[in-house]
């Protein structure tokens, strides 16, 4: 048989005749028992997947009669009987599926398991219908009544095979019902297709289930897939079923079968039965019961990596002895000292095991966090899980003398080995990272503890080639198979390096072997690339570069030395190597790999050409020069890992190389004096004094002008840190002087003379360092010139009045590439707004003219606000004049409605003589008489352009000095973009249309009331039954009431001129709601129940209660919508529009800059819109094809409030800004931390777009969905909550704390139990890989989340803010603002917990999540902000300035509404932000802090965790969620 399948596999014919034979000799009653049959037992079981169904039909007839016919048999029978190996790599599964159906009782009809697969019958949907349109069917409808009947009963017997054509049949019905849509003869129709479907049901009741199971069982064949998630379906099923003793029977069986040897030949196909079959016992309940070092095994061999581990932890901390894991602070144990804890020992070194295979660090220093026995190894796994390897070294040095001094005093307990085994792998993994390789070499050549493993790797660094063949040759009869490409690649190494043992022409087959084997390994990783796959990605460029060293040794040999092709070959492979490079978060023992490799080379070449020194062309120094720019580069790159001590060793080794070019000593100094300064941010003073020494003591002639001047520069920042201010300042003009297009000079001087200028206050200071700032800028690129930007804007907080600052600004940004001020237009035109805005004027036209869609869309929102702020101001101070207006428009304005954003058409909004009175007043298009009478009071506009006809009601309005400003670039960008320009506004004016229905709209407006109310009875939670509204809140809902309807927004009068599609969109939606029969009704109701004269109604919880009723109602109201419309019905020009019309960026591409060949522009906007709840509101997600062929996916929200959407803007704008910095750390980027931030851009005053994950859900929305699964309803527990402060204030006394704690706890236990997100993620992520990402992803987002929350004092997170994206596990919260009280204007830093670790999202993570990942993600993070480099506070500074300008111009307006605030007295703003700022820095520091195990995030986790803390927090927070 064997033959046949490997010689003729794809003769069908053939295969087809032999098997004929086999099974004749199977059914021959004379052959069967006859030896034959055991040595044909491999061809019988290649009949069984024969893909020819009916020759594979009569093998399965033999196999079945064969074996008894009872589910329990024929699962032994797999177990125990059949040896499976003979398929090879046959996914034999499918095989026991047709077992197991054929063994399904005959006469059963079919049924479905579950009612919810059910469509429901045609009939069932007329009982929805209105009574009038019941009658009108029942006419329509004389026929007679027993299909009815029929379908009534048998609704509920439908498979969900055949619900699909049953789903068919009935929307056909469904659609034909409704009268509009009658056709020829409406009622003939009608009774044909129930005729039809009656039939149909008829014919279903003949169906059983064998015949669906054996038609299923048939396509099983056909797809592995299919039978894998039908055997995850199946088992579990048949696995209740069964009896308990037959489970324990089979349970002894399942576990010596998964790991018997015959399965080892499946270990390389995918899904490998055994796969699929633990799998499937996963989901076993009760669970079988698999011992840890066998789940180890399997994990490892049949690529159940993840599935093993939740397994693990499942054992281990789910139902395990509290003994087993210490949950306190404890550092001892007390054992018994019978092994009775061995299995939980044993389940916790499989776990720690497979932690570290997965490359799991963080999981696995959290287990053994808790499972150590000595002090010190927590220390130094929490050192070197941050990547401080001197430090941890020396502790694990330390707990071994010390396990010495135990051992000798006592025996040992066997407990410690893994203790005393991971000491030694990890001090061996500490000197690595040390690049101790000589160390290591001696230690693993020592007598009686001989590693040759560690040879092979240290010897060829020495290197000592003997020595390493030597090694490898033991290596290679013991070597573990997913090592196997190492030691190809090895043997390469010495093949290529081996002085006597050359073999270049073995290269190309070790390479090729090498790389096959990486790639099997490959396979049997999980499927989502994670850190587990970096030791192969490693391994790619290490076996890339064995071949291009093998072809520098090529071209040195003696025949090919003096061709100067071979010269050239290999200046190209030198320059490949330079640009080469392993990522910043790779370890250190990696670079050091890739460098030492070439370094070998880098010497061949200087000797070979040193050696043929007979040309007189000095070819060796491409080597020298190679050798010394790795030497350099190593070191650099351990600097920026934090081992100083490791970049000098590195860097002194450039003296081996007797002559070096210049300019690698110039970069050899420079990195020195980099790391002493390094180090003296760490260790103080003497470190700064060693730098300087290394700068006075450089003999400076050799260097050129550019190389001295970066001395000064350095020599400089050196001076002025020690406090010598005036020798630096000489420093930093002589650096100037001497080069002056050095960047870096120009910064460190404006560093120096800005802290100058903000001790002394001397105005031409300032200027100074101004001028020194935009120098800076002039020529680098933009991330590394935003932090010498935001110090300009900081700047300008401190001009005096003759704004000699600004004009310093003004006159020096000539230089400065607009690309750099993208970043920062919101703080620009913060500026532009305030005295300094005419001098910022040029440089915001110049930033327009290069990126117009940059600057125009914040700059007409910005125009729009101003004037909607300008229109309020008039309206309070010119009471009169609106009187006499208003009764002209209340006829119609209670039929207009929705918020009306579109400004201007491009010729309304500007003024044609750029004079600064402008005079701003009501126009109306002469065009436009439909609406005269609304527009009056709404439509505003400048006389100017379609205008120009226009009566004026209102008397001029003088536009304020900003509004011209704005309204002159917008003017500017026009003239230059007119293309662009317009398309954007014909966009924006089409998304009008997307705008809120009615009942949408006061849905919205009803939730922002109930959350209001919320936060009331929080405050007022000492007396609950006297609560009374708060006037504010009596407002909103007294006006909600008078609108019900029209929109808020638009009675009062956030509205902006009418362009055509506005006022068209808002005739017919007012004309649609005045129609709306069921809006009359509702209005009556809505009217009635919101009486606020009624008594008791001003009382908050009944307040309360009728907004939850209303809720409810419009919700329903809501889901009876359709979802989606297309876009061609409303907006012709957005379905119209192509890169033809204009090229425009997706909104938000110019956020933050990058390489111009990566803007991604519009190609078209995709035809459907959808409708979808998110943010509080129903939004409209619009889809946008970009150039590149992908599709971005964007929500349309309207927003009632101005000032607060540009403070959530700015909160993302920080974040994105600390995103960079995330990734130019080691320890950030190696666990991938960073921000989730979305694209928010403002089309108008009230409408955003938002960049959208179709695939994301808010933590409320998932709570909410579990709620319903339970039937109870989500805001239960608040209302719980009141109750029983009710209850207890009742009786005259005042809730205790532990009243507060009893609430939560009677919540956990009655409605929302720890585990239900967990249970929610169980359901969502089936497959373990899945989960497991999902949970480590999330794990990672929420420190950086709460890490955010806290540092910056942000608004706290509430679970409607906090969206979990299901596809990739990243979480982003919008509405995030800085947390700034209304009258003092702090930051607010007293909340019960820091952060939002609540029970629920702790279970999910797991305790060892939680003292792992979580905390050593935020600690990590708070240890890159801190980087003196990165000049945190300067961003902090720029965009805190706005918080607070913002801050007190609406201070000001509530003090005096009316008038035009004051601005904000510079000293004032400098106080206020600085404070801030040191309130987050020194938040910021505390979580730096790093000494041994111990760091201030801990204290911090305990505290967001603890039920003390958490119950006293709001219950509409959801503390329990």
């Amino acid at each position: 048989m064997v033959h046949i399948e490997k010689r003729f596999n794809d003769d069908q014919e053939l295969s087809a005749q032999f098997l004929e034979l086999v099974i004749y000799i199977y059914r021959d009653e004379g052959l069967s028992g006859t030896e034959l049959t055991t040595k044909l037992e491999q061809a019988f079981l290649s009949g069984l997947r024969c893909q020819q169904p009916h020759i594979r039909q009569k093998f399965v007839e033999v196999f079945n009669s064969s074996i008894p016919r009872r589910v329990f048999e024929r699962l032994l029978y797999i177990t125990c009987s059949q040896n499976w190996e003979l398929m090879g790599g046959h996914f034999w599964i499918k095989q026991c599926i047709e077992l197991l159906m054929s063994v399904a009782v005959n006469g059963h009809t079919i049924q479905s398991a579950s009612s919810l697969n059910l469509l429901p019958s045609a009939s069932s949907i007329v009982s929805l219908a209105d009574s009038q349109d019941r009658a009108h069917f029942a006419t329509i409808m004389k026929m007679k009544e027993e299909p009815m009947d029929i379908e009534a009963l048998d609704s509920n017997k439908e498979d969900d095979e055949i619900d699909i054509e049953l789903g068919v049949a009935s929307d056909e019905a469904t659609q034909k019902e409704s009268p509009k849509k009658e056709i020829q003869d409406p009622k003939q129709n009608l009774q044909t297709l129930l005729q039809r479907q009656a039939k149909f049901l008829e014919n279903c009741r003949e169906i059983k289930t064998v015949q669906y199971l054996g038609a299923l069982s048939q396509l099983c064949h056909s797809s592995t897939d299919l039978s894998h998630i039908l055997w995850m379906d199946l088992y579990p099923r048949i696995w209740k079923v069964l009896s308990e003793k037959q489970q324990q029977m089979l349970g002894a069986e399942l576990v010596p079968f998964m790991c018997s040897g015959s399965h080892v030949g499946q270990k390389d196909c995918h899904p490998s039965a055994i796969h699929t079959f633990v799998e499937s016992l996963a989901l076993c309940v009760p669970p079988v019961p698999i011992r840890p070092s066998i789940l180890k095994y399997l994990g490892r061999t049949h690529n159940l990596w993840y599935r093993s581990c939740l397994l693990l932890e499942q054992i281990a901390f789910d139902n395990a002895p509290s003994g087993l894991v210490k949950r306190g602070g404890a550092s001892e144990y007390e054992f018994e000292p019978s092994g009775s804890n061995a299995p939980g020992q044993e389940t916790l070194d499989g776990l720690c095991d497979l932690y570290s295979l997965l490359k799991e660090e963080d999981m696995w220093a959290g287990l053994w966090q808790k499972r150590s026995k000595f002090a010190e190894t927590n220390t130094a796994i929490a050192y070197e899980q941050h990547g401080f390897f001197e430090q941890s070294q020396s502790s694990y040095e330390a707990a071994m003398a010390k396990a010495r001094s135990d051992h000798n005093a006592g025996a040992a307990s066997p407990t410690i080995i893994p203790e005393y085994r991971l000491w030694e792998d990890h001090w061996i993994r500490c000197s690595k990272e040390l690049n101790q390789w000589d160390h290591l070499l001696e230690y693993a050549n020592s007598k009686g503890n001989t590693n040759p493993h560690l040879v092979l790797e240290s010897a060829w660094r020495v290197p000592n080639w003997a020595l390493m063949k030597d090694a490898l040759s033991q290596v290679e009869l013991s070597c573990p198979k997913e090592m196997a490409w190492k030691v190809n690649l090895y043997r390469g190494y010495i093949a290529i390096c081996h002085p006597d043992d050359h073999h270049l022409n073995m290269i190309e087959r070790l390479v090729e072997l090498s790389s096959n084997l990486a790639i099997k390994e490959w396979r049997r990783l999980p499927h989502i690339v994670t850190h587990i796959h970096v030791p192969l990605l490693q391994a790619a460029q290490q076996i890339m570069e064995l071949q291009e060293a093998a072809q520098i040794n090529q071209g040195l040999q003696p025949a090919n030395i003096t061709r100067s092709t071979s010269l050239h070959d290999m200046k190209a492979i030198v320059k490949t190597w330079r640009n080469r490079l392993p990522m910043i978060s790779d370890d250190l023992s990696h670079w050091s790999d890739i460098f030492t490799w070439r370094q070998h080379h880098y010497q061949f070449i200087v000797n070979h050409y040193d050696a043929a020194q007979d040309q007189q062309n000095n070819h060796s120094m491409l080597g020298v020069h190679a050798s010394a720019q790795a030497i350099i580069h190593f070191g650099k790159i351990a600097r920026k890992h934090n081992l100083s001590g490791v970049c000098l060793d590195s860097l002194s080794r450039i003296h081996t190389i007797p002559s070096v070019p210049i300019v690698d000593c110039f970069q050899k100094i420079r990195q020195q004096v980099k790391c002493y300064l390094q180090m003296a941010g760490s260790m103080g003073k003497p470190e700064l004094n060693e730098g300087l020494e290394v700068i006075e003591s450089t003999n400076l002639k050799y260097f050129t002008k550019e190389m001295t001047a970066e001395f000064y520069a350095l020599k400089g920042m050196f001076l002025a840190q020690t406090g010598r201010s005036d020798d630096a300042n000489k420093s930093f003009s002589a650096a100037v002087q001497m080069h002056d297009t050095l960047v870096k000079a120009w910064a460190l001087w404006g560093d120096y003379l800005e802290s100058v200028f903000t001790r002394d206050k001397q105005i031409n200071l300032g200027v100074s360092a101004i001028t020194c700032f935009l120098h800076a800028c002039r020529h680098q690129n933009e991330s590394k010139s935003r932090k010498y930007l935001a110090k300009v804007l900081w700047l300008l907080t401190y001009d005096d009045e003759k704004s000699t600052l600004a004009e310093a600004v003004d006159k020096y940004c000539v230089g400065v590439p607009p690309v750099q001020w993208l970043p920062w237009i919101p703080q620009l035109l913060t500026c532009l707004v305030r005295n300094e805005g005419r001098l910022i004027m040029n440089l915001l036209s110049q930033v327009g003219r290069m990126y117009p869609q940059a600057v125009y869309f914040p700059i007409r929102t910005l125009y729009l606000t101003l004037k909607i702020e300008q229109r309020e101001r008039y309206k309070s101070g010119e009471m009169t004049l609106s009187r006499s207006n208003s009764q002209v428009a209340t006829t119609t304005s209670s039929g207009s409605s929705g918020q009306i954003m579109s400004p201007t058409t491009p010729g309304l909004v500007v003024p044609t003589t750029p004079e600064p009175t402008l005079s701003v007043t009501d126009t109306v298009s002469s065009g436009s008489t439909t609406l005269t009478a609304t527009s009056t009071t709404t439509a505003s506009s400048s006389a100017s352009g379609r205008g120009s006809s226009s009566q004026s009601d209102a008397g001029p309005i003088r536009a304020p000095a900003p509004m011209w400003r704005c309204s002159r670039i917008m003017h500017m960008q026009r003239e230059l973009h007119p293309t662009i320009l317009s398309s954007l506004e014909g966009i924006v004016d089409q998304m009008v249309w997307f705008r809120e229905n009615w009942y949408e709209e006061v849905l919205r407006q009803l939730r922002q009331g109930l959350a209001k109310c919320y936060a009331v009875a929080f405050e007022n939670r000492a007396s609950v039954a006297d609560a009374t509204i708060t006037p504010h809140t009596l407002n909103f809902v007294k006006k909600l009431v008078s609108t019900f309807g029209v929109g808020i927004e638009n009675v009062s009068n956030v509205v902006t001129t009418f362009s055509s599609a506005a006022s068209e969109s808002l005739a017919r939606r007012a004309q649609a709601t005045a129609q709306d029969p069921i809006f009359q009704k509702m209005k009556s109701q809505f009217t009635t129940d919101f009486d606020f004269s009624v008594p008791g109604s001003t009382k908050l919880h009944n307040l309360i209660n009728k907004l939850k009723k209303w809720i409810k109602i419009l919700e329903a109201k809501t889901k009876l919508l359709p979802k989606s419309f297309l876009i061609e019905e409303k907006c012709r020009f957005l379905s119209n529009f192509s890169l033809n019309t204009a090229e425009v960026e997706l909104p938000g591409e110019f956020l933050l800059p990058k390489h111009s060949h990566y803007y991604v522009r519009i190609a078209r906007f995709m035809p459907r819109v959808e409708i979808v709840q998110k943010h509080n509101t129903a939004a409209r997600r619009l889809y946008i094809r970009g150039h590149n062929g992908k599709i971005y996916p964007y929500l349309v929200v309207n927003d009632a409030c101005l000032t607060e959407s540009r403070r959530e803007e700015r909160v993302l704008q920080l974040l994105r800004m600390l995103n960079h910095f995330l990734t130019k750390q080691k320890e950030t980027s190696r666990r991938m931390l960073y921000f989730t931030v979305p694209r928010v851009v403002a089309v108008s005053p009230q409408m955003r777009l938002v960049e959208d994950n179709p695939a994301s859900v808010s933590l409320l929305d998932v709570y909410k969905q579990r709620c319903n699964k339970r039937s109870i309803e989500h805001d239960a527990p608040i209302a719980r909550y009141y109750e029983r402060l009710l209850t207890v204030q009742a009786r005259g006394t005042q809730a205790s704390h532990q009243v507060l704690r009893d609430i939560l706890k009677e919540v956990q236990n009655n409605m929302v139990p720890r585990g239900l997100l967990k249970e929610w993620a169980l359901h969502t992520f089936l497959d373990a890989t899945d989960y497991w990402i999902f949970r480590k992803t999330f794990t990672v987002q929420l420190a950086l989340m709460g890490f955010a929350e806290f540092v910056l004092h942000l608004t706290r997170m509430n679970p409607d803010m906090m969206y979990l994206h299901q596809d990739c596990g990243y979480i982003n919260i919008s509405y995030f603002k800085f947390d700034i009280d209304d009258q003092s204007g702090d930051l607010d830093a007293n909340r019960p917990v820091p952060f939002r670790l609540t029970p629920n999202i702790a279970e999910f993570l797991t305790s060892t999540g939680v003292t792992g990942p979580l905390t050593a993600s935020m600690i990590s993070t708070a240890r890159c902000f801190v980087q003196p480099q990165y000049k945190l506070p300067s961003f902090l500074r720029a965009i805190l300035r706005d918080e607070y300008i913002t801050w007190h111009k609406k201070k000001q307006e509530e003090v005096n509404p009316g008038t035009e605030p004051s601005e904000m007295e510079g000293e004032q703003l400098i106080t206020m932000v600085n404070k801030a700022v040191s309130a987050i820095t020194t938040r910021l520091q505390n979580l730096a802090t790093f000494e041994g195990a111990e760091s201030r995030v801990n204290t911090l986790v305990a505290a967001a965790n603890s039920h003390d803390n958490l119950c006293r927090m709001d219950p509409a927070w959801h503390p329990w969620l």
